[in-house]
């Protein structure tokens, strides 16, 4: 079937907010393999994403760290949103951390929070949850460790599809500590069936198209 594609930049610092059709893929790209960022949409349940895929991976309550190619995002209600899609690269599609903020940053530059919640028009008290993309990390007895160094790639991506009509927003990350990861742009890149009714939305505070 033919496809319609509409592709955005979101540069270092910033994020942007995309409103899908059911079935509309939103393709996420490191172009020059420089960072990552993260993803959310109105109501998304971190916490019950994790416990669903740990009874859909083993039968039982245990927690994932990571979203993989097959599984679900859930909203608060218990509702798939999104479906992964596809994800290229050596970085995993992080379900346990919350996203950074302005007051991790001594100069309150603002975080992905605070980025995703303003495009979305939340307050930052009403993102449920957050999902970390191109970042390394390691596990143990002790302590789940995040955002380890990591080898992107040019062309580095993951995919989701959306399963119900729905806003999102995906940030390209302000911290510049990030083992691997240098100030760069995301590519994202919003597909539709040619027949779907219309042109793909996106749209982002203070940046026009």
């Amino acid at each position: 079937m033919a496809m319609t594609d509409l592709s955005i930049e979101v540069a270092h610092g910033t994020a942007r907010r995309f409103d899908l059709g059911s079935g509309d893929l939103i393709r996420i790209e490191t172009p020059d393999g420089s960072q990552g960022g993260d993803f959310s949409f109105p109501g998304f349940d971190q916490s019950l994403t994790r416990n669903k895929l740990g009874w859909k991976r083993f039968g039982r309550p245990w927690l994932v760290y990571a979203a993989e190619i097959g599984d679900s995002l859930f909203d608060v209600d218990g509702e798939a949103v999104f479906e992964m899609t596809a994800l290229e690269g050596e970085g995993i599609a992080d379900i346990m951390y919350p996203g950074c903020w302005r007051e991790v940053y001594e100069d309150r530059r603002p975080g992905c929070q605070d980025l995703i919640s303003e495009v979305l028009g939340l307050s930052r008290s009403e993102l449920t949850g957050m999902l970390s993309f191109f970042i390394g990390y390691s596990a143990d007895d002790i302590a789940y460790r995040g955002l380890a160094g990591i080898g992107l790639k040019p062309g580095d991506h993951l995919e989701f599809r959306a399963l119900r009509p729905v806003s999102c927003a995906v940030s390209a990350c302000p911290d510049r500590e990030i083992p691997g990861w240098q100030p760069g742009s995301l590519l994202v890149t919003i597909r539709e069936p040619a027949d779907g009714g219309g042109e793909p939305e996106a749209e982002a505070s203070g940046e026009g198209l």
